[in-house]
């Protein structure tokens, strides 16, 4: 069942490449994705990875339902390729410039209240 591990070995590869993703395999990778997947998303990954590791011994390959292994892979696929790797860098960086800017307006406004408190202003 060389098709099993091809098609999570995609998908592991898709990780790494959209979600910049570390790890060494499928399994791993999912680990460390945190929540840039969705639920379901992450449940076929989770199928493909465990579908691969039963693949390597040639009888419990059997137990494989190839259906379900090409429903979970196009489901994977079809999310990941719809990742916009310029758009999730985007929204990082507006993420920590607007964090910034509510930590200079805060601060900001306790200096002016401490001004005008002790009669600086």
């Amino acid at each position: 069942m060389e098709l099993v591990q091809e098609k999570a070995a995609e998908v592991a590869d898709l990780m790494k490449e959209r979600l910049n993703v570390r790890g060494k395999d499928l399994a791993t990778k999912l680990r460390h994705t945190g929540r840039m997947m969705p639920k379901r998303i992450k449940r076929e990954a989770r199928f493909l990875a465990d579908a691969s590791a039963l693949a390597e011994n040639p009888r419990l390959s059997r137990m494989i339902d190839p259906v379900r292994v090409e429903a979970a892979h196009r489901a994977c696929v079809g999310f990941l390729q719809a990742v916009d790797v310029a758009d999730r860098r985007k929204g990082v960086l507006l993420g920590i410039l607007g964090s910034v800017t509510l930590a200079f307006v805060v601060v900001s406004a306790l200096v002016i209240t401490a001004l005008v408190w002790r009669g600086y202003l």
